[in-house]
């Protein structure tokens, strides 16, 4: 995952991590105080399971998306 880092001098860090249990909850600026790990904005977007019969999978939908995808194809596009 992509971590956000803020420190007190309004430095704003971004780290890439493979593995969540590798992310500390902080790390120290280039000023030597401590920058802490900030928390994700809310999104808009949700699990879904999906199962195929064979194997399920959960998929994360994003609900603007769905709504955007609804509204076009409701729409009708043939030239009058």
């Amino acid at each position: 995952p992509l971590i956000h880092y803020l420190c007190s001098c309004n430095k704003n860090v971004s780290k890439f991590f493979r593995v969540i249990k590798e992310v500390p909850s902080h790390i120290i600026c280039e000023c030597g105080l401590e920058m802490k790990k900030q928390l994700s904005a809310p999104s808009n977007a949700s699990k879904v399971t999906i199962d195929n019969g064979v194997q399920a999978k959960s998929v994360e939908v994003d609900l603007n998306l769905v709504a955007a995808n609804l509204e076009n194809s409701t729409k009708d596009f043939r030239e009058k």
